[in-house]
């Protein structure tokens, strides 16, 4: 109760001194106009209304973060950011004549670098992440060690030493040129460039006012304890989409570190918050305010360590708004991992039925190059591509017509939808460039798909031509015909019937040991287990190398079906059931040896438990490979007689 008194006189000399000086300048430089103007008058909200949490006005699916650092560090701190943690690297917003603030991407959410740390706030990062009291770490995810430590390497900075956490994690600590710690985890599917959003680590003097501040004014979800073991911390989470707080106690007395780091809330109405921080007393750093410049209404308040918990509402002119509207196309949407499926009467989550992927053929693999990080479609783009995806429909009745038969009878087409590529790793959509080895192992392969190439063996052919196998990951992807995909499940077992090549995934989901690393397949081999009651986790290694990664019979692939695949490559899908009828797939395939950085990439299926699959009697009736060799031997021997 003294606390609050405390707090409550604070703010009230507060706002007493801002009614003589209406303008506020922060840390960053920017101008905030105080605007007593925009606050609710008395009644006219309910208590209801002002004793409920904030939650329910956020309109992003994550919270922004801000980090603050001595301008002198400003060159290295991007670099950092944007090359060792390969963070997305937006935008920045001119504050002032000669201050940005530089945004960084992850998620749906900011990362934000401004240099400058005026402003009266304490910036104490001795000791750690147990030194002292406010926010002392990040955390961000990536879904393979080798790839940050070459980015690192390839940056200039400390490689990281990852530690094996226990929980089917690595984790290691860095430190940013600032003297701020990142924790890096490392957790099998998670998505590169730490598009999972990011974790901040708050240290706190008293837990359980903490975590009521977090719970019950802001409205954040809170989840179980978890323990950190290379931090050495138990850790209370609270969530907001792709945002955790991580809140974990040190004790009274400690150094604040109340300037490094910051939490920015998206929100519909700042002074709806603002009545709800005034009528519980929480202690406010700058009051109701509009930003010079920038079409925003803010209010920033102090959690019960001085962590500056800052709320903005964007008006549809503001920087942030534009910035919003450019990264809905850039960003896809969080996959909603609330549903729970119905259960096999074994116990395990029952993903069995018809999942057909026929309706995402004219997706392209890749991204057009003009396309850059966009994600999606812009409205003139998809038109387009609603109106070209009609006109190879229409060859079907065309040859009918015509009493011809084609194309338009050979192939399928899939509906119109607004993503520009299946690719989302790397960010620009597209296969990473080859190693040297891998560029060696690519001209060596040899396909009907490759021009200029002669046919005098069935060598010359790929594992497709000869009806073995399209490989994996591409079997995933849909080509012209022929996508079925049907799932059967019985005790410890997942098995994927794929209706091209007639081949037959199977899973074990019962913990059994990996084969020897000697042992290769054509298709890998699989070992999956369940999360979070409704997704499956899929881990395939011992690949045989021969088939393409990549296939020419997917829309926009690379041309000539040369992607090649060592023993060394590793690949992992996490198929997520949102609704009883809609599963998200996402991949992940790594092969150091032939490329320079993973490639991921997500697709949405659908269920069709009345798609029929038939016998693919592909290689029954494949003449392909005789009627090739006989015809590369008929024009080589004309060749001499013309000679």
């Amino acid at each position: 109760m003294h606390r609050l008194i405390l707090a409550s006189a604070a703010a009230l000399l507060a706002s007493s001194a801002l009614a003589q000086n209406q303008t506020v300048t922060t840390p960053e430089g920017a101008q905030l106009q105080v605007a007593q103007d925009l606050r609710y008058a008395p009644g006219a909200l309910t208590e209801a209304q002002l004793r409920a949490s904030t939650r329910d006005l956020f309109v992003q699916d994550s919270m922004n973060v801000f980090r603050r650092f001595a301008r002198h560090k400003t060159a290295d701190m991007v670099k950092f950011y944007t090359e060792a943690l390969a963070v997305r690297s937006l935008q920045p917003i001119q504050l002032t004549a000669n201050q940005q603030m530089i945004l960084t991407g992850v998620g749906s959410g900011q990362i934000k670098l401004a240099a400058g740390e005026q402003g009266g706030q304490s910036y104490d990062l001795s000791g750690g992440v147990t030194g002292g009291t406010g926010i002392r770490f990040f955390t961000l995810t990536y879904p393979d060690a080798d790839t940050v430590r070459s980015r690192f390497e390839a940056a200039g900075f400390a490689l990281p030493v990852f530690v094996d956490q226990g929980d089917g994690t690595e984790a290691a600590l860095a430190t940013d040129p600032g003297g701020f710690p990142i924790e890096i985890v490392i957790r099998p599917g998670a998505k590169d460039n730490a598009n999972d959003g990011v974790g901040v680590g708050i240290a706190v003097s008293n837990l359980e006012e903490s975590r009521a501040f977090y719970r019950e004014f802001v409205g954040l979800d809170e989840l179980p304890p978890v323990e950190d073991a290379l931090l050495g911390l138990t850790m209370y989470p609270y969530r907001h989409g792709e945002t955790t707080l991580y809140l974990y106690e040190v004790g009274p007395g400690l150094p604040a570190n109340t300037g490094s780091a910051g939490i920015q809330y998206v929100v519909s109405d700042a002074p709806f918050v603002d009545a709800k921080a005034a009528h519980r007393g929480i202690e406010v750093l700058n009051p109701l305010n509009r930003l010079r410049g920038f079409d925003l209404v803010t209010v920033w308040l102090y959690d019960p360590d001085h962590v500056t918990n800052y709320f903005a509402q964007v008006g549809p002119s503001s920087r942030t708004a534009q910035a919003r509207e450019e990264a809905s196309l850039t960003q896809l949407p969080p996959i909603p991992r609330d549903f729970q499926p119905m259960q096999t009467s074994w116990g395990e989550p029952d993903f069995r039925g018809g999942w057909p992927i026929d309706h995402l053929n004219g997706t392209p693999y890749e991204r057009p190059e003009e396309q850059g990080n966009r994600v999606f479609l812009t409205e003139e783009e998809y038109r387009a591509k609603v109106d070209q995806l009609q006109t190879l429909r229409d060859r079907y009745e065309a040859e009918d017509e015509g009493g011809t038969m084609g194309q338009g009878h050979w192939t399928e087409m899939g509906d119109a939808n607004r993503r520009t590529s299946f690719l989302t790793v790397p960010a620009n959509g597209r296969v990473p460039a080859k190693t040297e080895v891998g560029q060696r192992n690519a001209d060596a392969m040899r396909s009907s798909w490759r021009t200029g190439q002669s046919f005098r063996s069935w060598t010359d052919f790929d594992s497709w031509d000869r009806c073995i196998t399209r490989g994996l990951p591409t079997s995933m992807f849909p080509g012209m015909y022929n996508n079925g995909i049907r799932i059967f499940q019985s005790p410890g077992m997942v098995a994927m019937q794929l209706e091209m090549i007639h081949e037959v995934r199977l899973i074990p989901t019962d913990g059994r040991d990996p084969i020897p690393a000697q042992i290769g397949n054509w298709m890998g081999e699989s070992r999956g287990h369940w999360e979070g009651g409704n997704r499956l986790v899929i881990e395939t290694t011992n690949f045989r190398p021969g088939p393409s990664a990549t296939s020419i019979v997917t829309r926009g692939s690379p041309r000539f079906n040369d992607s090649p695949i060592s023993t060394e490559a590793r690949l992992v899908e996490t198929l997520t059931m949102t609704d009883e009828n809609s599963i998200v797939y996402e991949m992940l395939f790594t092969d150091p040896v032939n490329y320079t950085a993973p490639w991921g990439a997500r697709t949405d299926w659908v269920r069709d438990d009345d798609y029929e699959q038939f016998e693919y009697a592909c290689h029954e009736g494949n003449v392909q490979i005789r009627n090739y060799i006989t015809a590369d031997l008929a024009a080589r021997e004309r060749g001499e007689e013309s000679e």
